[in-house]
Formats: C-alpha cells, structure tokens, sequence
C-alpha cells in the first residue's frame, strides 16, 4: 500500500471508531442495561477488529500514521 491510501484508510478507520463510539453513548442514554451491555460488547469488538487488523497494519508499514504515537507526542 502507498502512503497516501494509507492516510486515507486510516482516517476512515478512526471515523469508524467514532461513529461507533457514539452510538453507544446514544444507548448508554437510551437503551436497559442488558441492551447497553450487549450493544458495549458488539461496540468493543468492532473497534478492537478495526484497530488490530487495519490501524495496526497501516502503523506496522507507517508509524508515522499512528494516531496514539502522533497524540502523545503533540501531548509532550
């Protein structure tokens, strides 16, 4: 893969992340426990599946792309 549809797949990735982030925020406000548990679960596969099997294969070839490294040292 070339840098720039690495860029471009790693920002789809994180968008994803989020997207999924906030429909659990929308059911930990609206949903019963049970349900808000189930939909946590399927929520924490679905980011764990997108970080280890796409982020981490684009991180592998560009580091540089990693969103972790970049933020820590934008923290520093």
């Amino acid at each position: 893969m070339n840098k720039n549809d690495a860029t471009k797949m790693r920002d789809h990735g994180l968008a994803a992340i989020r997207e999924l982030t906030a429909a659990f925020n929308i059911a930990q406000a609206g949903c019963s426990e049970e349900e808000c548990e189930r939909i946590k679960r399927g929520v924490g596969l679905s980011i764990g599946r997108i970080q280890m099997e796409l982020l981490e294969v684009i991180n592998a070839e560009y580091p540089e792309l990693d969103d972790l490294i970049t933020n820590e040292e934008s923290a520093n």
